[in-house]
């Protein structure tokens, strides 16, 4: 707390004031440490491991962001109660002034946040700088390591391809976990469906949409019997279903932080003329 509102309170000794106090700490210390409880219970129901190291953070993440909102709200509401039973006008315009500060720096950075969020683009940068693409002269077998989602489970791969660069040349392409392609079990690939491709020519690309699996480490394998070279690309996505979200919490505490600001203008006003502190 500022040193100038802490002599107000010697001053004042107001019991409510106290009580305000009391209670906020009540209100307040459970919940924060509900926060870090939360998150660890999250995390560890959203299947989080050390080997492969994957750290779901998505859904915690969320959850932690509805709750700072929640308690965001609950601090502006202490803070109104606070200075209506302030006696100093001095205190008054004190906290209202710096709260208003506060909102409107805060107003400033969730309006950059929110426009980020619900325009593309965040996630088109996201994605061009993510995407796995090369091309490579294949002989024999050619593995390419990646996982389905990111191992902090907010984006996901949307779909492979693979474009045979040589004239009158193939390559078969198996999609496979890395645990199948350890063991030699080919024959387990995700692309092993009749209707699936399972190879890139000349004439036409290996083209394959990826199902939303859970996280695990997979081989993108290339296989030909002469040298050939080819262009793969594996392109990752960051999904509408986990931006807006967040794009709605940041409304959200835009929302929060300009009707708190606004509610302090008027205060600051009234007492402008009376206090004696700036």
């Amino acid at each position: 707390m500022d040193r100038k509102l802490k002599d107000y309170d010697k001053l004042e000794g107001s019991y409510q004031i106290t009580r305000i106090k009391r209670l906020e700490k009540i209100a307040f210390i459970p919940q924060i440490i509900g926060i870090f409880v939360v998150f660890a219970i999250f995390l560890y129901l959203d299947g989080a491991q050390l080997k492969p190291f994957y750290l779901p953070l998505y859904l915690p993440f969320l959850i932690i962001t509805v709750w700072i909102l929640i308690l965001a709200i609950e601090f502006f509401v202490f803070r109104l109660v606070e200075i209506k039973f302030r006696k100093s006008a001095s205190a008054k315009f004190l906290m209202a002034n710096r709260s208003m500060k506060k909102s409107i720096w805060a107003v400033v950075v969730f309006g950059v946040v929110c426009l980020l969020l619900f325009t593309p683009f965040l996630p088109e940068q996201i994605e061009n700088n993510l995407a796995i693409n090369d091309e490579v002269e294949v002989d024999g077998e050619e593995p390419i390591y990646f996982t389905p989602r990111d191992r902090f489970d907010f984006t996901r791969v949307r779909d492979i391809s693979v474009e045979v660069l040589d004239q009158n040349a193939s390559v078969d392409v198996y999609i496979i976990s890395e645990e199948y392609y350890e063991d030699g079990q080919y024959g387990m690939r995700l692309n092993r469906a009749m209707d699936d491709p399972q190879e890139a020519t000349t004439d036409e690309s290996f083209y394959f949409d990826m199902p939303f699996l859970s996280f695990d480490e997979y081989r993108l394998l290339l296989i030909s019997e002469e040298p050939v070279n080819v262009r793969y690309d594996i392109e990752i996505e960051l999904p509408n279903t986990r931006v807006y979200p967040f794009a709605i919490l940041s409304l959200g505490f835009l929302i929060s932080y300009s009707v708190f600001g606004a509610l302090m203008y008027p205060i600051k006003k009234k007492h402008s003329d009376e206090a004696i502190y700036r």
